[in-house]
């Protein structure tokens, strides 16, 4: 008997072996600084590249897909950052999404965005500007 099921499982490791390996596609791109995925047709931007500095616009579209949601954590500790403006087709900002960037004063974020997940700003210790349009419904706390 422990022979046979010795000789079973080397059998299942040698098919496994020669099985044809299917690639799957990347979860994850990235254009410039930004990473993003690609999801229902959209782009969420999932990180950006903490070297990123100063002011900068983020893109209305990455890979050709629609940036639609900036994804938790995705600018946490870009320490550089001094400035942000989320383009038109942003509707939510996720949890911790800008939270400890140190050197962001100002923050412009469009009509459009219905949501700012709870501490999206935690930790900006120099903000003091930022735009909430009416469209913004739901406010986590911090």
């Amino acid at each position: 008997m422990k022979k046979r099921l010795t000789a079973i499982l080397l059998t299942l490791a040698l098919l496994c072996a020669f099985l044809p390996q299917t690639a799957l596609p990347a979860s994850a791109a990235t254009e410039g600084i930004y990473t993003y995925e690609v999801i229902s047709g959209t782009a969420v931007i999932t990180d950006c590249d903490t070297s990123a500095s100063g002011a900068i616009t983020i893109p209305s579209s990455l890979g050709g897909y629609p940036v639609t949601y900036i994804d938790r954590y995705a600018f946490s500790f870009c320490n550089s950052l001094t400035s942000v403006i989320i383009p038109d087709g942003v509707t939510s900002i996720g949890e911790w999404a800008f939270s400890y960037c140190n050197s962001l004063t100002s923050v412009t974020i469009p009509d459009g965005v219905t949501s700012i997940e709870e501490n999206a700003f935690y930790g900006c210790t120099s903000l003091t500007s930022v735009t909430i349009p009416d469209s913004v419904t739901s406010i986590g706390r911090e």
